[in-house]
């Protein structure tokens, strides 16, 4: 057993586990033809539910690396509303770069993301097996949150669950009684703030300049984590943007184990705030790194997608490198549940040319 906590388990996705006993949806009974791929709502919510507190939270315990804090960089970079072109990204100093958007994107108020995971690369190629898409926001002033989910039986379901929290109460889209409905069960996904994909594992939003630096000097004292590559210009679907990877890398701790992207979230604690109370999770072991594939609004120079691969430790595989897709957006205000006569399926943003490598 680490010293920093046991090892967060893999996702409970249903190709883990057995499928539950099916049932009918809420407000009347499915169409024959629909039985055979109907999902049970307690699944949903336990998509969203089981995978919860991170393990490694309550035990947690800064291991350094053994390293002082070292200075912040300052290279020549590129700030929001300054011309970005390749020749102009060409010279920037790749942390001094990333290390600006990283604390643009703590420094931003509220987040609103759209996550969804898949186990590995193949399964995220082709859509395949029951995946659930997430779209999320805290406001950690006043604890508020919005959350709607849907999720699929593969890429050709065209009768995916999705639902949306009001109130407490979870709603859910009736396929055969077209109109929204409050989920017949217990839904306490609705009256919590979410864990599950409420931040993208790896940076938070909703902090002060000054903790944000706290996170950052923090990641530093950990050599070797975290790994900016030059940022490049990227064309895809008449829009261009800022792509830039990073691979936040496993590093030996002080205690001789590897730390991965517990790093991360023991950098987030040092900021002042309390992973448990301002949910933090990621999909990954604690141990394991994370490949991360960013795409910036050349405008903003905030991340507006990214894709994150896990990293094995070199000690040996923990897991399977599973693929979480991110998309962010960052509204003024909470976002409010609307019901209409539409289900509101949610679509992960992912234009041609965006790619994983």
């Amino acid at each position: 057993m680490s010293n920093y906590g046991q090892q967060y388990p893999q996702q409970p996705y249903p190709q883990q586990q057995p499928y539950p006993q099916q049932q009918p949806w809420p407000g009347g009974p499915q169409q024959p033809k629909k039985r055979r791929r109907t999902v049970l709502w307690v699944l949903v919510a336990a998509l969203v539910l089981i995978i919860g507190i991170p393990v490694g939270i309550l035990g947690y315990n800064k291991l350094s690396g053994g390293d002082d804090a070292a200075a912040a960089p300052h290279g020549k970079t590129i700030e929001p509303g300054q011309p970005v072109t390749a020749a102009s990204l060409a010279e920037v100093d790749p942390a001094t770069f990333f290390e600006g958007v990283a604390k643009r994107q703590m420094s931003q108020p509220l987040a609103r993301l759209k996550v969804a995971y898949f186990p590995d690369q193949q399964k995220f190629l082709s859509r395949s097996d029951l995946w659930l898409t997430t779209d999320s926001a805290i406001d950690h002033k006043t604890d508020k949150f919005y959350l709607a989910t849907t999720a699929r039986h593969g890429a050709t379901d065209d009768e995916p669950t999705n639902a949306i929290c009001k109130d407490g109460k979870n709603y859910s889209w009736g396929n055969y009684a077209k109109k929204w409905q409050v989920v017949p069960f217990d839904s306490p996904e609705c009256r919590k703030k979410p864990y599950a994909y409420a931040g993208d594992g790896l940076f938070s939003s909703g902090l002060t300049a000054a903790q944000a630096d706290k996170v950052l000097a923090t990641l530093r004292t950990y050599t070797g984590y975290m790994n900016p590559e030059k940022p490049t210009l990227l064309s895809a679907s008449g829009h261009t943007y800022v792509r830039q990877v990073v691979d936040f890398k496993p590093v030996k701790l002080a205690n001789d184990e590897d730390g991965g992207s517990a790093i991360s979230m023991w950098a987030f604690k040092e900021s002042g705030n309390d992973p448990v109370s301002w949910p933090w999770a990621n999909p990954w072991p604690l141990s394991t790194g994370v490949h991360a594939v960013y795409y910036l609004d050349t405008k903003t120079l905030l991340p507006v997608a990214g894709f994150q691969k896990g990293i094995n430790p070199p000690s040996g595989a923990t897991s399977g490198p599973g693929v979480q897709v991110v998309n962010y957006a960052y509204p003024k205000t909470l976002p409010v549940p609307v019901f209409n006569n539409s289900p509101q399926t949610l679509s992960m943003v992912v234009p041609q040319g965006w790619k994983l490598q």
